[in-house]
């Protein structure tokens, strides 16, 4: 960016330059040379003027959209549901009609909201799968089952 801006001062320079001189030119033929080179100068800096603006856009661009992605992840709060199992929750205050969900922590620390979908429920956990990074998460304290068997239960 900033050899753009350079390039352009130093063609508006070298125009100014041109056209100081040509007011000292007698000769037609060396007038019209001098002025055919003044104009491409003149469009070489006002190429490197708009190559600026439209960076200057894009950057503007970038930065909101930064912006936007701050503001949505700061409507998350990490929360612990036990036994080691941790994810983004929608803060309540920040719902705006959407119902309270939770999102999933290896994504939120990659910048994406990703909502975790409710798969099954085993031994008093809740298993959800994000399907973003087709991780599966428990939620809850696991309750082992103990099975006895007796010669009856086979009959």
């Amino acid at each position: 960016m900033i050899s753009e801006a350079m390039a352009g001062a130093s063609a508006l320079k070298t125009a100014f330059d041109m056209a100081k001189a040509l007011k000292d030119i007698s000769d037609a033929a060396i007038r019209n040379g001098a002025v055919i080179e003044l104009q491409e100068k003149i469009l070489s800096a006002q190429e490197a003027q708009f190559a600026l603006v439209k960076r200057v856009d894009d950057l503007e661009k970038q930065v909101a959209s930064f912006e936007a992605k701050g503001s949505q992840m700061q409507r998350y709060q990490l929360k612990d549901y036990g036994a080691g199992s941790f994810a983004y929750e929608l803060k309540e205050s920040e719902a705006r009609g959407e119902p309270i969900h939770r999102a999933c922590a290896a994504c939120y620390q990659q910048g994406h909201i990703s909502i975790l979908q409710f798969s099954h429920n085993t031994e008093g956990q809740d298993w959800y799968e994000c399907k973003r990074c087709n991780n599966m998460h428990h939620f809850g304290t696991r309750v082992p089952r103990t099975y006895s068997r007796t010669k009856t239960d086979y009959f």
